[in-house]
């Protein structure tokens, strides 16, 4: 498939990758959404519980799902260049990627496709990202009436979940970093896309609800602040990766990297204002500094 010119994404040539890591029960009504749209859907599991895996087994034999099961959690980049590759041995030119806890729209798959084909440089296009509402707090990432005339808007990054992947394209500069393990992958992946001169551009129509950790609203003084409340070790990924990513593009994604690089101020703040087991999130926070300014990479051995 490297070097062919990219087909046009239609639900024939798309395969569906979902990672799941301990999943909820709603999980076989969230692959029923999707299952419909696309032609395969394939399920990487990062060694979830027993209880978990019998639900995903279960799911795989309903419904003609793919299952790779992992030993260990190989992380997040790992798993989706598992799907990745299942998709190009089967033959694909797209691959849809999905968190386990996303809900699809049923239009998802459809309004994907019209943003690509209403798009004027199909084929400099690497991914098609998804507009979504936040299932915590209800807001939108794109609000629909102020882009209701566009099907499409191109846009610096896009996250994992809702992202229609070219392979033609991602056979050329390469597979997600698996010494990120998780988060930023879906960010370095984009940034990487740009930088060999592709676009990523988002259907504007809102295509599923998407799950931001456990955001919650939170008023302060005359602002409104939303921490996510993960869990802690995400935070060690969240900051470490963040600030790598930072320091690798920073000439190239300056507005992006100056963020980043003062976000573990802004999550050490919202972390000790709002969320609760407030030490040991801290202390993640301040290993992910530490590990980033050594250049540690890879699973964090806890």
């Amino acid at each position: 498939m490297n070097g062919q010119k990219c087909q046009a994404p239609a639900p024939h040539n798309i395969c569906t990758i979902v990672v799941t890591y301990h999943p909820d029960e709603g999980l076989p009504e969230r692959i029923e959404r999707i299952l419909g749209q696309v032609d395969k859907v394939v399920i990487v599991d990062n060694h979830s519980s027993e209880s978990c895996l019998a639900m995903i087994k279960n799911i795989s034999s309903n419904l003609g799902i793919h299952l790779i099961l992992n030993g260990e959690n190989l992380g997040i980049a790992t798993a989706l260049n598992q799907g990745v590759r299942y998709a190009i041995d089967c033959g694909y030119s797209w691959a849809l990627t999905l968190d386990q806890d996303t809900v699809p729209y049923l239009n998802m798959v459809q309004n994907l496709i019209s943003a690509y084909n209403n798009c004027p440089f199909k084929e400099k296009v690497g991914i098609v990202g998804s507009n979504f509402q936040v299932n915590s707090t209800g807001k939108t990432l794109l609000h629909n009436s102020k882009y209701k005339n566009n099907s499409w808007l191109v846009i610096n990054e896009v996250i994992t979940s809702g992202s229609l992947i070219s392979i033609s394209i991602f056979e050329k500069i390469g597979s997600f970093r698996d010494d990120y393990f998780i988060d930023c992958v879906d960010f370095e992946y984009c940034f990487r896309l740009r930088a060999n001169g592709y676009k990523i551009i988002i259907a504007t129509k809102i295509g599923m609800i998407a799950s931001l950790g456990n955001a919650k609203v939170h008023k302060f003084l005359w602002r409104t602040v939303m921490p996510y409340h993960y869990p802690p070790l995400r935070y060690y990924y969240k900051t470490r990766n963040g600030l790598l990513l930072a320091q690798e593009y920073f000439w190239k994604e300056i507005a992006w990297s100056l963020c980043r690089l003062t976000m573990p101020i802004r999550d050490g703040l919202r972390i000790t204002l709002f969320e609760d087991n407030k030490i040991l999130k801290l202390k993640y926070l301040c290993l992910g500094i530490y590990h980033a300014l050594i250049s540690k990479v890879g699973k964090l051995d806890e």
